[in-house]
């Protein structure tokens, strides 16, 4: 079942990230809003950073391939971006909506950060690093990742295919 669930979560973001999002959101925004991101940092903080990573990477690199950019790109970012979110759950003890604030905004941060550091690796066109393109990209998606993360959190102890987290400090 949960395996089911993760196929359809991941698989539904990567096709309404290349039909939907062209369509209701303005070409000029479009390249903001990363739908694969919410069960990538989901599941980096339900199940830790070495599920976020793995997350990632089959996100990242499916989406590459369905873009037809360069291979690579959003891989990178969102394994960097399923790390960070599971790094952060790891040391903040995500809770409150507080630490989750941080720990979502921090992975989302760190995937726009890696995704430009690649294309500036590579020499690809890419927008100045303090622009309106990347605030948005920043604000959206984080403020879209804490929203879907809160309503799957929700559905997952509801249906029984996450259990409630116990309390707990560690080994």
């Amino acid at each position: 079942m949960r395996f089911l669930y993760f196929i359809f979560l991941l698989g539904s973001a990567l096709v309404l990230q290349s039909t939907l999002v062209p369509l209701i959101v303005p070409a000029w925004l479009a390249g903001g809003v990363d739908l694969p991101l919410i069960p990538v940092i989901h599941f980096a903080l339900t199940r830790g950073a070495t599920s976020g990573m793995l997350t990632g990477a089959l996100a990242g690199y499916l989406q590459d391939a369905m873009t037809g950019g360069a291979l690579g790109i959003n891989g990178v970012a969102k394994i960097i971006a399923g790390y960070t979110g599971g790094f952060l759950k790891e040391k903040l003890f995500v809770r409150g909506i507080g630490h989750r604030a941080v720990s979502v905004s921090g992975a989302v941060f760190m995937s726009i950060l890696s995704k430009y550091g690649v294309l500036a690796l590579f020499g690809q066109n890419r927008p100045f690093i303090i622009s309106p393109f990347l605030m948005w990209a920043f604000l959206g998606n984080t403020v879209l990742v804490l929203l879907f993360h809160a309503l799957l959190s929700r559905f997952e102890a509801y249906s029984g295919i996450r259990q409630e987290e116990e309390l707990s400090l560690g080994n």
